[in-house]
This record gives C-alpha cells, sequence and structure tokens, in this order.
C-alpha cells in the first residue's frame, strides 16, 4: 500500500481529530506544559480506540513557527509517541502577509521551513489558500503549487496532499490531476457554518471518496456556552472584532446555542447527558451515517488546552446524538441564519 493509501485508511477509522492552532495562535500562548498534557491525552485516548491521533498545525499559527516548535518538542520528550500520530501541517503563506505563496518554489520552501521547525517528517501537507494569482486562464488551480507537493511526496518529504479553502471544481478538477496524491479536504464546518452543504464541496469529496477534515467545529468557541458577550473575549483574540460575536449578530447567534441547550442537552435523560460541545461535535459526526454523502468522512477536529477540554471533546459515546436529534437541529437549523460571516468584521 502507497503512503497516500495508508494515511487514508488511518485516517478513515478516526472519529476525532486535534486542532492545535488554539495552543500558540492568540495573545498569550498556552504553556509548554499545559499543551503537552493535552497532546499526550489526545494520543492516549486515541490509542484507547485503536486510532491513529491526528494532528493539524499550521507554519503561521503563531509568530516564529511557534507551534511546530511546541509539536517538535513534544516529540524530543516523547519520541515512542510519534509513531501514533498523524500530523497535517499548513502552509504556504507569507507569515507575514498572510497572503498566499503558491509558486512552485515557495511551496518547496514552506515545505522545507515546516520540516525543518517540526523536525522531521510530515503526513499531510496543504497550502493553507490556493495563489489565485496563478491560476491560468481556463484552469481551476494553480497547477505548480500541485507539481511542487507531488514532488515532494515522490521524495518521501512528505506522505501526501490535503486541500484547505477550495470549491467544489477545485477540488474536481485538482483530484483528476493529482488523485493519487490526495488523502483529504479541511473546511471550515459547524452549526454556523453550513457553507460546504451548501456550495457542492461535502457532495465533492463524496463522490471522490475524500476525507472532510471539519475546523472551527464548536463555531470559534460560540458552541461551548463560555461566551455570552463580546466582554467573554479577551484582548488581541482575533474574534474580539469579529461581526459574529458583536452586539445584535451575536445575540442573534446565541439564540442556537439556546436552543441547543434547552432541546437538545436539558432534554436527555440523567444516564445520557451531554455538553453543548459534545452535541456541536456529534452532530458533525452524525453526517457520516448521511446516505447523500456516504463517500466521505467528516471528522471535526476540535481544540482543546487542558486535559479536562480533551476529555470533553473526545470522548466518542458522549459525542454522539440520536437520528431524532439530528433532525430535530437540522430544522431548527432551515429557519435559521447565522449573522457574520465566517471572517467578517464588526
Amino acid at each position: 500500500m502507497s503512503k497516500v493509501g495508508y494515511i487514508k485508511e488511518e485516517l478513515s477509522k478516526l472519529h476525532t481529530g486535534y486542532g492545535l492552532m488554539s495552543l500558540t495562535w492568540k495573545p498569550v500562548p498556552v504553556s509548554k506544559e499545559i499543551s503537552f498534557e493535552s497532546m499526550r491525552q489526545v494520543i492516549a485516548l486515541a490509542e484507547s480506540n485503536k486510532t491513529k491521533a491526528f494532528f493539524n498545525v499550521g507554519e503561521f499559527y503563531g509568530p516564529d513557527f511557534i507551534n511546530l516548535n511546541y509539536v517538535r518538542d513534544f516529540f524530543a520528550k516523547y519520541p515512542d509517541l510519534r509513531k501514533e500520530v498523524i500530523i497535517s501541517c499548513k502552509g504556504g503563506i507569507n507569515n507575514q502577509t498572510f497572503m498566499s505563496e503558491g509558486k512552485y518554489d515557495d511551496v518547496i520552501t514552506s515545505v522545507e521551513n515546516c520540516i525543518r521547525e517540526i523536525g522531521g517528517y510530515i503526513d499531510l501537507f496543504e497550502v493553507a489558500r490556493l495563489d489565485e494569482s496563478l491560476i491560468k486562464a481556463g484552469e481551476e488551480y494553480p497547477r505548480e503549487s500541485f507539481e511542487a507537493l507531488a514532488k515532494l511526496v515522490d521524495g518521501g518529504l512528505i506522505g501526501g496532499i490535503s486541500l484547505s479553502e477550495v470549491t467544489s471544481p477545485q477540488i474536481r478538477a485538482i483530484a483528476k490531476d493529482f488523485g493519487k496524491y490526495l488523502t483529504c479536504v479541511e473546511v471550515e464546518l459547524s452549526l454556523f457554518s453550513l457553507n460546504i452543504f451548501e456550495n457542492d464541496v461535502a457532495k465533492a469529496c463524496s463522490d471522490l471518496n475524500l476525507i472532510i477534515i471539519c475546523y472551527s467545529p464548536l463555531g470559534r468557541g460560540l458552541l461551548t456556552g463560555q461566551v455570552t458577550s463580546n466582554a467573554d473575549i479577551p484582548e488581541g483574540d482575533i474574534r474580539k472584532k469579529m461581526k459574529r460575536f458583536h452586539g445584535d449578530s451575536l445575540q442573534q447567534n446565541l439564540l442556537l446555542v439556546k436552543f441547543l441547550r434547552t432541546e437538545i442537552v436539558d432534554k436527555r435523560d440523567a444516564a445520557h447527558q451531554v455538553t453543548l460541545p459534545q452535541v456541536a461535535l456529534g452532530w458533525i459526526k452524525h453526517w457520516n451515517g448521511q446516505k447523500k454523502y456516504a463517500g466521505a468522512k467528516f471528522i471535526p477536529i476540535p481544540s482543546g488546552s487542558t486535559i479536562d477540554r480533551v476529555n470533553e471533546n473526545f470522548d466518542e459515546q458522549k459525542c454522539t446524538i440520536t437520528d431524532e436529534e439530528f433532525q430535530k437541529i437540522n430544522k431548527f437549523l432551515e429557519q435559521f441564519e447565522t449573522q457574520g460571516d465566517r471572517y467578517e468584521h464588526a
């Protein structure tokens, strides 16, 4: 079996992945001590489920490669755990301007930088955004970005290619040309962000048997119940300026949180208690049983900077909902409209 095939097979067994962005991309990074405890717990819980752990990291998740350095130092301390983890790394962006850099040489440099800073082999690599400036007339995507990644897979520096923030036509075109290297597609999916069901991305992934890595599954914290006003967000946090977390928009969005609490969480019997985050994660995973998307696998990647949060988010028995609850939630979503786009500022 090829490395790409092996990675896809291991990912297909996975229920929940771990997003490490929130450990370091914040005004005050979580300490290494606390971060390492959480990372170890993610791996332990994956092992208990007889799966690999999945770490989602980024070249630009904080200054000076701090996110990758956390992972490097973690595996330096616990080298035997590296074989238990699939690492997916996002790059291909200028770390100062956050502009896409998809030229062949730029992608090679980005991957080499990430390998250096993380301390070794990377299972999956994805350019964070396609470099639109390189797309030639009549084409859907910048081919040279993927020629570079394919060369790196062939050379054994990375194991496979993931996609990030792509359209349905782009997914289909890239799969046609580079399908043997392709494993998964990382996109935002939560009860507040249903775009992939509306723009054919989920259907494209299903048609092509691609795994869907769902980032921000807890709505950037809104679905935890911990954000009730803009004052709950610390200064310097990117959410502080987002429309979704401001004024009337926030109050409208909190109606969804109220619905989940009163109609799902509070109506569970004593033997089947769940939390808001567990309902939100369970809703994403419930899509795995829907015939329309039978060819895809939905894997949410919540964060969790403490062991308690990790235990909550990775409790596979509790992070489930019933068919009735799934239908009830979707019926509510039909008449609910999220206020504030994914990256819209107030």
